[in-house]
């Protein structure tokens, strides 16, 4: 009995081997492309950040930036909208486009533990039986994995730090201004 679910646990996992890698390399390049976007993000935030008082009408440097350009398109859209929803309304994108990353803080991580534990198996399995070829094969796909793991997370980590507190300072610049206009 003991056998027979041992073998079910192990054909299950070894199934799982194969999603898990596609899933990390895809992770990986998910994460270098979500990279680029905050590159180009980031050139486009270059500049003093500049006070403005009408709530429509930011300083062209300003309008360059993420978190306001999606408020004057919440306001365009819905024009009769009142200023703190089309505000709640663009934090609710903001946070949609920072989970994009938040998504891979965890998971990038989970799958490279996932991806290192499954061939270990068999690696012990070639130790035991003096199969150094397939002892090596099994670590190499088993480091490999924690590798792209930790990278995928590490960075989607630097990703959603960054426009968190990029995203933050231009809500509190377009609420500064809608207090500017309400006075």
């Amino acid at each position: 009995m003991f056998e027979i679910i041992q073998s079910i646990m192990y054909a299950f996992s070894h199934a799982l081997l194969w999603p898990c890698c596609v899933m990390l390399i895809l992770g990986v390049v998910h994460t270098l492309y979500l990279f680029g976007g905050l590159l180009v993000e980031c050139f486009q935030r270059r500049g003093e950040a500049k006070a403005f008082s009408d709530r429509l009408k930011p300083p062209l440097a300003m309008v360059r930036r993420t978190g306001i350009a999606r408020y004057l398109r919440q306001c365009e859209k819905d024009q009769g909208c009142p200023a703190w929803l089309a505000i709640d309304r663009t934090e609710a994108s903001l946070a949609a486009t920072v989970d994009r990353a938040r998504f891979w803080i965890r998971i990038g991580p989970a799958l490279g533990l996932i991806g290192t534990l499954i061939p270990l198996g068999p690696a012990l399995k070639a130790l035991a039986e003096n199969n150094l070829k397939g002892l090596s094969a099994g670590l190499m796909l088993s480091f490999g994995t924690t590798v792209f793991g930790l990278f995928s997370g590490s960075l989607a980590w630097v990703i959603a730090n960054t426009q968190e507190r990029w995203y933050r300072l231009d809500l509190a610049e377009v609420r500064h201004a809608v207090e500017e206009s309400d006075a």
